[in-house]
């Protein structure tokens, strides 16, 4: 309330008032480290910074033209939401957790394939076994995942996975876990 006054007698506009009372609060949150008890009040030092925000504000609404957007304006965000980008996160750990838990055998495979990108081939080669071999051992790594993954999210929600059947349908949301799973 106290910087809001300041604002007004600053002559900010109301409808604007609260926008730069956030860029105060935010100034002063920033340096805070800078605040030196010694020197003065909290409030002769919020008032500096609440003068110079609105110094600033009037300055820039001089320059400042908006245009309004054409009625069949459709932004497209190239990058993900901040809630998009925590559960792609959470994802990821979940999957790692998992990869964790597996036979460090079929785990290799799941990281070297899936994560890494390497070909089944040099995978086969690099461990010294036959191609057909290293893609029956990924199967067997991904239905292994599958399971897991499947017991973690039953636990999770209360759901009982000891008849074999699982939420996930098929090996396209492990895919995409795992996908998901590259540091």
């Amino acid at each position: 309330m106290l910087v809001r006054r300041w604002l007004r007698l600053l002559g900010v506009p109301r409808r604007d008032r609260r926008d730069v009372a956030q860029n105060v609060m935010l100034a002063a949150h920033e340096s805070f480290a800078n605040y030196d008890p010694a020197r003065g009040p909290p409030d002769r030092w919020l008032n500096r910074i609440a003068v110079h925000t609105a110094s600033h504000y009037a300055e820039r609404a001089r320059r400042r033209v908006e245009e309004p957007l054409p009625d069949d304006f459709d932004a497209v965000l190239e990058e993900p939401s901040a809630e998009e980008q925590i559960i792609s996160e959470c994802d990821r750990l979940f999957a790692l957790s998992v990869l964790r838990e597996l036979d460090s055998e079929l785990g290799a495979v799941l990281v070297a394939h899936d994560i890494e990108g390497v070909p089944m081939a040099d995978f086969a080669s690099q461990y010294g076994i036959p191609l057909s071999t290293a893609y029956k051992r990924r199967t067997r790594a991904l239905a292994a995942f599958q399971l897991l993954v499947a017991q973690r999210l039953a636990s999770m929600d209360g759901i009982d996975t000891r008849n074999g059947s699982h939420p996930a349908s098929g090996p396209a949301p492990v895919l995409v876990l795992l996908s998901s799973a590259r540091p």
